[in-house]
């Protein structure tokens, strides 16, 4: 690190998430040993900080040997303050979240980024989240207990896991009315805001939300974490980051974003596209830090701009359909189960 930073005349900061070991069982492409971690560079003076996780989306110690991965360390997301005066200072999150799970331990991993944001968010408005997300459960990779671990890899049918993050976890606005994301609580139910309701009014019933937590899989930190502080992506939620040529070619999803806060994006690229020189395409953004004024009405423009970047218009449809044909199917089942149970007793009782 300190080589790369000195030949580009760069600071940069570097947290260190595994130390690769060495051992037979690795396959031969696995075998560079060495760390890897998450880093950032910047021209201006910039001060770093570790976020350390609520939990381990997945015990590489403990399992790695199984992934024939063996290695020591867990995931971080390195934070980093840029100031860069006449510039207002820009928080920067460098994050790769693990593969080895689900949509669940992704959300609470990336939840904890959110909260980490929102609790600076007054002090230092103009923000940025960059980096590996791996929203990958989708297509054939529903089908790998390797990669999709919960009950979202068939929960989650109809949508992109990319697609699924930005309309349940993107798309809910962090305001002290709602105190928790309901539409992790309905576990993705496709049905417009009704299920919210429903959820809202037995909530308020009960008086508790552990019903919904056993539904969903989301615990109550999760649900009250995973809301958006005022964060847009300025990318399609389709956009293809990693195309794999491996499995017929079949498996291509967006894994990488750059979600700012309290800035303008002007211009945006993506290059690599021929994953050339990494598996991943690379995205850029341009982008100017917001007025006063606009800083002050940060949930309207958030609200505009995600209109202006993120034409996610299909999705709910076809997740709708899905699921309107589902409970069509469980209800079909249903009545059928019953009638015949009822003839089978008519016939029993000689009626």
């Amino acid at each position: 690190m300190m080589e790369l930073c000195k030949s580009l005349q760069l600071l940069g900061g570097f947290v260190c998430e595994f130390e690769e070991l060495d051992s037979p069982i690795r396959r031969l492409r696995d075998t560079g040993g060495g760390v890897h971690g998450n880093a950032i560079l910047s021209k201006h003076d910039i001060d770093f900080r570790v976020l350390k996780h609520r939990k381990d989306a997945f015990n590489w110690e403990k399992d790695g040997a199984q992934l024939r991965e063996p290695r020591k360390g867990r995931r971080y997301t390195l934070v980093g303050t840029v100031t860069a005066s006449p510039l207002p200072p820009i928080v920067c999150y460098c994050v790769h979240l693990e593969v080895f799970t689900g949509i669940i331990s992704r959300i609470m991993n990336f939840s904890d980024i959110f909260e980490d944001a929102a609790s600076l968010a007054e002090k230092y408005p103009h923000q940025i989240i960059g980096g590996d997300l791996n929203t990958m459960v989708q297509s054939i990779v529903r089908l790998s207990p390797k990669y999709a671990r919960d009950r979202y890899r068939f929960m989650s049918v109809g949508d992109t896991e990319s697609n699924w993050f930005d309309r349940h976890v993107m798309a809910v606005y962090r305001d002290s009315q709602h105190e928790y994301n309901l539409r992790l609580a309905a576990a993705g139910f496709p049905f417009s805001i009704a299920p919210i309701r429903v959820i809202r009014f037995i909530w308020r019933l009960l008086g508790t939300l552990k019903l919904f937590e056993w539904v969903s899989g989301f615990d109550i930190e999760t649900l009250k974490r995973a809301r958006n502080p005022g964060f847009y992506d300025p990318w399609d939620p389709n956009e293809v980051t990693l195309h794999n040529p491996g499995y017929f070619g079949l498996f291509k999803a967006k894994l990488d974003w750059t979600m700012v806060r309290c800035m303008d994006v002007r211009h945006k690229w993506i290059g690599n596209r021929d994953y050339s020189a990494s598996d991943h395409a690379y995205l850029m953004v341009k982008v100017t830090p917001d007025s006063k004024e606009k800083v002050a009405n940060v949930h309207e423009v958030w609200k505009t701009r995600r209109q202006q970047w993120q034409p996610n218009g299909s999705a709910p449809y076809r997740r709708t359909a899905i699921g309107v044909s589902v409970l069509l199917l469980v209800a079909t089942l249903l009545a059928h189960w019953i009638l015949y149970i009822f003839s089978s007793l008519q016939h029993k009782l000689g009626i």
